[in-house]
């Protein structure tokens, strides 16, 4: 579990003892498929990790129009900017999957940091690079068209399994669709070109690189 914790952005080069500190502080939450594990405009009060499971980032509009911009898998943390503001939630979490969680909440978090007052400035250049990887992911939306996003989406799923390139979870149509902003429709097409042009395969919704993506559609 410490290990989880060292994996986190925001408590990168945390110093063991600290992070023994924050899991001893952890609540553990079971939460059934479907469940909101908070919706947007929530009070944000802790932070989680999931330990077992699967759920889902996004954000939407008042005519259901969704924007998932994070699948969270086990080992990733959910709410951490809740630790640091004082602002809502600006997004909802819902389980896909029955799943377990560890719930840190911020005095928690703070009085970690108020033991030893360095940790501070770990604190800061997290969140810098959080920051940073968030301008990638924006200047994404902002300059590359749906077939970019969509290339870009699966080279940062890839994993290999018995040397085969393949992205990491099975993504349905609609749940690019939601992750690149873009429609089912548009998806559908640039997912038969792909396979029509030999560079993907389809097994039991898993999508198989066959070869390298091409730069453009």
């Amino acid at each position: 579990m410490l290990e989880m914790l060292k994996a986190i952005p925001l408590l990168q080069g945390f110093p063991d003892d600290q992070l023994e500190y924050i899991l001893n502080t952890g609540l553990k939450r079971n939460m059934p498929k479907g469940t909101f594990l908070f919706r947007e405009g929530d009070p944000a009060e802790s932070m989680y990790v999931l330990i077992e499971g699967r759920a889902r980032c996004f954000a939407s509009d008042n005519q259901g129009k969704e924007f998932v911009f994070m699948v969270v898998e086990p080992g990733d943390a959910i709410g951490e900017i809740s630790l640091i503001d004082h602002e809502p939630r600006g997004w909802s979490c819902q389980c896909e999957e029955d799943s377990s969680f560890l719930m840190f909440t911020k005095q928690e978090f703070r009085e970690a940091m108020e033991r030893e007052p360095h940790v501070k400035d770990l604190v800061v250049q997290n969140l810098a690079a959080m920051v940073r990887h968030l301008s990638t992911t924006m200047k994404n939306l902002a300059l590359l068209d749906v077939y970019g996003r969509v290339r870009a989406l699966f080279e940062s799923m890839l994993i290999v399994e018995d040397g085969v390139e393949m992205v990491s979870q099975p993504l349905t149509q609609q749940a690019i669709a939601d992750r690149v902003g873009s429609s089912r429709e548009m998806i559908a097409r640039i997912l038969k070109e792909l396979v029509f042009g030999g560079y993907i395969r389809l097994e039991n919704k898993r999508i198989i690189i066959v070869q390298k993506l091409p730069e453009r559609f």
